[in-house]
């Protein structure tokens, strides 16, 4: 969808003193996975995952990590931004066992991915990680639904100790899962996969994004040329397991290899 919406906050609600949800009235008729392309009419559009979405309304949960998040966050209700969008492929929605392991801020989707998995009749257990206590997100929304949640921090100061990565191993050596989902940095992922034995998975990748429409090109991952605007951001198991890039290196605004 390249049509253009410009909309009012109707919402803000400050997770930790450097995140934040930003709700508006719109019927955006998004999937668990996508995304849209955000400016403030200041300079620039940034991709964000969806975090919540119903019939007449779609939240989006951002981290302030640069000049355009910052500018973001001066924003207040009613204050206006633009949208286009939602881009991008979306999750298998299972009805069987789910594993879903979320890391730091990448977290939310996994909120909507859940509400939508409950309708399926999916059995939902949820590892939600973070750093620290003071960086972890969403806790109260998850122990709303329906589903195991299974909190996590490196440093054991809110939930289980250990990383989530940690947790998502042991579960997966004591439990049969059907499927796995996974949210959070690349790094995490590219270690997770290792553990995942013989489960189906998708992970939702996150790169550098432009057109959001796979004309430039930014976002393409070797060796497929996979566009993670169009083919992605969400992908699943057999073309992961082909990308030769997947947790070595991505791309900035340049084009030019950034490794991790």
């Amino acid at each position: 969808m390249n049509k253009r919406f410009t909309l009012s906050i109707a919402k803000i609600v400050e997770e930790t003193k450097g995140i934040k949800t930003f709700t508006f009235k719109h019927k955006l008729d998004a999937k668990p996975g996508q995304f849209i392309m955000l400016t403030d009419f200041e300079g620039g559009e940034k991709p964000f995952s969806i975090s919540d979405c119903t019939e007449d309304e779609f939240s989006i949960t951002v981290k302030k990590i640069g000049e355009f998040t910052a500018r973001l966050f001066q924003k207040r209700i009613e204050d206006y931004v633009s949208i286009r969008g939602a881009y991008g492929s979306s999750f298998f929605i299972s009805k069987n066992k789910v594993l879903l392991v979320g890391g730091g801020y990448a977290i939310p989707t996994f909120y909507f991915l859940s509400k939508i998995l409950l309708k399926n009749k999916a059995d939902i257990t949820l590892i939600n990680g973070a750093r620290t206590k003071e960086e972890h997100i969403f806790a109260d929304r998850f122990q709303k639904l329906n589903i195991k949640v299974i909190n996590a921090t490196n440093d054991g100061s809110f939930g289980e100790k250990g990383t989530v990565v940690n947790v998502a191993k042991k579960l997966i050596e004591d439990e049969n899962f059907d499927f796995l989902y996974a949210s959070g940095p690349e790094m995490m992922m590219k270690t997770l996969q290792k553990v995942c034995g013989e489960i189906e998975y998708e992970f939702l990748f996150e790169r550098y994004m432009k057109c959001a429409i796979g004309i430039c090109g930014n976002c393409t991952m070797d060796p497929l040329g996979l566009r993670l605007c169009v083919e992605g951001p969400v992908l699943p198991k057999k073309k992961i397991k082909l990308l030769t890039e997947f947790g070595k290196y991505h791309r900035d605004a340049s084009g030019e290899r950034i490794k991790y």
